[in-house]
């Protein structure tokens, strides 16, 4: 109830004796607004309200509805077996709360939202992929022409990077591709089956078959989501795709980074064209940092490193770790989604696997986010969103003492925290060309070949800096001074022959602060 101003509360209450009218509590002071109670078995409800209004203390008086929680829920019959996304114990990701904000599909400005998964192929006809599937509408199929000028002939359904051709339907025994496109994207709120973490997307598919994953196949495999998001950004979104998170869940068993020169480059290739990739690390209790892992090892800023978290929010006792190497924990332990290898029919996934996913789909929801200022970064300066969208789901992790010391952040993913911080930065991030790129160190190649390698740092005036490189005990092993000059677009460090192979952090030490990138040798 809404009183005059300087109303005696106890007047009000001596006016209306005869109902035992009561002021509960002050609700709000500076508009003297009240919650009252009264003797039910006096008086209805309809009764009292039109008896106060007839009081000259009395503004406005209305029924203290009950209130119901829209944390959005789709339909989707076997919604209530997805304990990742609902729990009661604050052990989920908060996804019903993020599809509050959104559930995914274009951006503010129209463009369609592409997130490409490369795997061993996935169940096409599937119930639950119906309307999530990506297709070419730029390519004529089996005309044996690139219509479309992507470097690919009759790649309407996708690409298979082992036959050269648009099958990328699994073969018997394989299927593992549906459960990760499942969690990403399958199709939410249509009265079937199971949501992913998007309701609404394009599923681009690239199918590696399981028994040719080689590094070539891999470089292969992002190449196609490369070259369309090249494409899309080149025509204005006439041809292409606009590709904004990539996923894969193989990798090499205890491999360096320094081992893999162009795996590790292509991240920063694929992130400075706006397409920012989540890798699933090994599935073993071992430090990443001390025995290697790819790809999550490679110290591209445009690669998300995941490992596996339980029901009991706890890390997976069978999932790698890394002080250094790994930035999050996400679900992946008989998360429940589309079935491993049979068609239509649904699950417990697991490993590494099933938790990238995860972060993959939230990359996609932040681009689906009402944050018009982040839709138009992520075309005038794309390789910035994709930090942005990283910095977003690091900084909203739920943090988890199993993963303390054993990640970067030492949390576990919270979809609907990243969001938050996204909308938190909607009118602080600047858009246009005008954006500069000295919030970014650019180092290539990393892995460093050879004694040297060039940074990337764009400055106004000529100053002076330093580089630090130091070890993963934070013992600094290379110490020297540089001089940035106003229009250089790189200057090239040269490192002691004696900087042994492993993963190190580069500062480039300012006036105003520093900027760090990790780097391998």
């Amino acid at each position: 109830m809404q009183l005059k101003n300087n109303t005696d509360v106890a007047e009000l209450e001596r006016e209306f004796l005869a109902i035992s009218l009561t002021s509960q509590a002050l609700l709000g002071k500076d508009v003297n607004i009240w919650k009252f109670s009264f003797d039910a078995k006096a008086i209805t409800i309809d009764d009292a309200i039109e008896a106060l209004y007839g009081s000259n203390l009395v503004v406005e008086v209305q029924r203290n509805h009950i209130l119901k929680n829209r944390a959005t829920t789709p339909n989707d019959s076997l919604f209530a077996s997805q304990w990742q996304y609902v729990q009661f114990n604050d052990r989920d990701i908060d996804a019903d709360l993020a599809w509050d904000i959104t559930t995914g599909g274009v951006t503010p400005q129209g463009d369609t939202i592409v997130i490409c998964v490369i795997d061993d192929g996935i169940f096409t006809d599937h119930e639950d992929f119906q309307g999530n599937l990506w297709v070419n509408r730029n390519e004529i199929p089996n005309n044996v022409i690139d219509d479309d000028g992507n470097g690919y002939v009759d790649d309407v359904l996708g690409w298979n990077v082992q036959d050269d051709n648009d099958s990328v339907r699994h073969d018997v025994g394989e299927g593992h591709g549906s459960m990760v496109a499942g969690i990403v994207g399958a199709k939410g709120n249509n009265n079937i089956g199971v949501a992913g973490v998007m309701w609404n997307v394009k599923l681009m598919i690239v199918r590696n078959p399981g028994n040719t994953i080689t590094e070539a196949n891999a470089l292969a495999a992002y190449s196609y989501a490369l070259a369309n998001r090249k494409l899309y950004n080149a025509t204005n979104g006439a041809l292409g795709a606009f590709v904004v998170a990539t996923n894969a869940s193989w990798g090499i068993d205890s491999a360096r980074a320094s081992s893999a020169p162009l795996w590790c480059a292509m991240y920063d290739t694929l992130g400075m064209h706006g397409i920012l990739s989540a890798g699933a690390t090994i599935n073993g209790n071992v430090n990443v940092d001390t025995i290697g892992d790819l790809p999550t090892e490679c110290p591209s800023d445009y690669l998300i490193t995941v490992t596996n978290t339980s029901i009991n929010d706890i890390k997976v006792t069978h999932a790698g770790y890394g002080l250094v190497t790994i930035d999050l924990g996400a679900p992946g332990q008989d998360a429940f989604t589309i079935s491993y290898n049979i068609t239509n029919e649904y699950g417990p996934g697991g490993g590494t696997s099933a938790a990238t996913p995860h972060v993959t789909g939230t990359i996609g929801l932040l681009y689906a986010s009402p944050c018009l200022n982040f839709a138009k970064l992520s075309k005038s300066n794309p390789s910035l969103a994709a930090l942005k969208a990283k910095e977003y789901i690091l900084n909203g992790v739920d943090l988890k003492l199993t993963l303390a010391g054993k990640t970067v952040t030492g949390g576990r993913l919270n979809v609907h925290k990243a969001l938050l911080a996204l909308n938190a930065d909607c009118t602080a991030l600047q858009t246009g060309e005008e954006v500069e790129r000295t919030s970014q160190l650019i180092v290539y190649p990393n892995p460093i070949i050879g004694n040297s390698f060039k940074i990337e740092f764009s400055v106004e005036s000529q100053i002076e800096a330093w580089i630090y490189i130091s070890d993963l005990t934070g013992k600094t092993v290379e110490k020297q001074r540089v001089e940035l000059k106003p229009g250089e677009n790189s200057i090239e460090i040269a490192i002691g022959q004696n900087l042994s192979k492993g993963i190190y952090q580069l500062e480039l030490r300012l006036e105003k602060g520093s900027l760090f990138q990790k780097i391998a040798k």
